[in-house]
């Protein structure tokens, strides 16, 4: 059994030397050539600049020589660090200091962050040198330190094992139903949890993934599609939104040839679901559930089962059950919500050099989230959303969700979020806040009325208020808190 994501690339370069395995705008690796150059950048990482089980911070260039100097850090047991393409010198130098980190490897110039070395020169001196061999690595052994955004703003390293890359990668690679002749296109920045792991459970599964820098340049994005011959997409729900704007017809040509779809990082809505439905009515429609922390622990087939707030069922590798607030299994159900606890060998290690936060998040090895939601008698799960964005109007539990999913489709709403609002008879109200478009004339009683006529009378909107624009993170993730404060 293959201990980590790389060894298993090197198992796949002996089975299938001459298969495609990675490819960007630039040019394809097979897994052979892969696997040589894997072990040629070993040698020039080792050579005066890292050890085993150092810490290396690699800014993401969006393409192939992103993952291959991942694979490399894995390769001789040092452990990956990822920044996003253009980090700022601010954040690249906390992680930095915080990490003792050993080296940076980039294309920006961070040299006032720490010794940086250039990505083009280590890969030029790769090319004259003589290969090594793997250094083999524990299946326990950490592998990368992700950092993310939490709720309160503040940067957290999310301690990852190679056990825990390949038990996320074995999630995807069942929950999509991988086969040999898969080749999926990732226009995701690479430096994200999702994308990353996209990658791996491609290499894992020994088929192919493409690399394409962003979606906006719909040409070069096609271009991929026709030269690789892919036939499965990763894409988060603001990015199918956006394709399905501005290329829709685009898509189409490729209705009978994209296999699956997978998508993750943000909630998926309605309107979005039913056009990739109604565009690709042959193509498996996947929607991802998991954090950073447990990666891909739940999967929805929306194709065949679709209901609001549903999450499919737990991946693999993953168990998923309800507790209630003192973390004590429950019984649940719509009428009896619970929060989400989820275990499984996808799980982090815990949070880098915070053990009061790792102790308060995961207790014997499981994991509990903040999530609301039920399970049904069929095993599926269910998310209300964020036990402190759930609208509690006298003892009902409402999600929020079931109220955008519904204000999204009026005409002239391009986006919108529902958050609480403090009430003295009824405790919470439902208050929704909605980015109106700019050729559009609102009519704010007409809104209502088809609110009133769309919801139950519970969920109807105590008030809205029209804003520039719905606050989002750069992946799509509604910034509901913004609007709460």
């Amino acid at each position: 059994m293959c201990r980590s994501i790389v060894e298993k690339v090197l198992w796949h370069s002996k089975e299938t030397p001459d298969k495609l395995a990675m490819a960007d705008g630039k040019r394809g690796y097979t897994y052979s050539e892969l696997a040589h150059t894997i072990a040629k950048l070993a040698v020039v990482l080792e050579d005066g600049m890292v050890s085993k089980g150092d810490y290396v911070l690699v800014e993401c260039t969006q393409d192939v020589n992103f993952l291959m100097l991942d694979l490399a850090c894995q390769y001789i047991g040092a452990v990956f660090v990822p920044l996003e393409k253009n980090a700022a010198q601010e954040r690249v130098s906390s992680i930095y200091e915080e990490m003792d980190a050993r080296c940076i490897i980039a294309e920006s110039n961070y040299e006032s962050a720490g010794c940086c070395y250039q990505v083009s020169d280590v890969l030029q001196k790769a090319e004259g040198v003589t290969e090594k061999e793997l250094n083999y690595v524990h299946r326990n052994d950490v592998a990368e330190i992700l950092y993310t955004t939490g709720t309160t703003g503040q940067p957290k390293g999310i301690v990852i094992s190679h056990q825990a890359n390949i038990a996320i990668a074995q999630n995807i690679q069942q929950g999509v139903r991988m086969n040999a002749s898969s080749v999926e296109i990732i226009p995701l920045p690479l430096s994200h949890s999702h994308a990353l792991r996209t990658s791996y459970a491609n290499l894992y599964n020994g088929s192919a993934v493409v690399i394409a820098d962003g979606a906006l340049k719909i040409g070069a994005l096609f271009e991929l599609i026709e030269t690789y011959g892919v036939n499965a997409i990763d894409i988060s729900p603001t990015m199918a939104k956006l394709l399905l704007k501005i290329a829709k017809r685009g898509l189409k040509k490729y209705a009978d040839v994209i296999e699956y779809i997978e998508l993750g990082t943000a909630v998926l809505e309605d309107e979005t679901k039913e056009q990739l439905k109604e565009i690709f009515p042959q193509t498996r429609l996947y929607n991802f559930y998991g954090s950073t922390e447990a990666g891909r622990s739940c999967v929805l087939d929306f194709k065949e089962y679709d209901h609001t707030g549903c999450i499919g069922y737990p991946a693999v590798n993953a168990e998923i059950f309800i507790v209630d607030d003192g973390r004590k299994q429950m019984q649940s159900d719509a009428g009896h919500p619970g929060l989400l606890a989820v275990k499984g060998r996808m799980m982090m290690d815990g949070y880098y050099h915070s053990e009061e936060l790792t102790r308060a998040t995961v207790v014997d090895g499981v994991l509990y989230t903040n999530d609301l939601g039920y399970i049904d008698e069929a095993g599926r799960v269910y998310v209300m959303g964020r036990k402190d964005d759930v609208i509690n109007y006298k003892g009902i539990k409402i999600a929020p969700e079931e109220i955008e999913s519904v204000a999204v489709k009026y005409d002239g709403i391009v986006d919108c979020a529902c958050v609480p609002a403090k009430d003295a008879v009824c405790g919470q109200v439902p208050k929704l806040f909605v980015q109106i478009a700019d050729s559009v004339e609102y009519d704010e009683q007409q809104f209502f009325e088809y609110l009133r006529a769309s919801l139950e009378a519970s969920r109807v909107p105590d008030a809205v208020e029209v804003i520039s624009e719905i606050p989002r993170s750069s992946n799509g993730k509604l910034q509901r808190k913004k609007l709460m404060e």
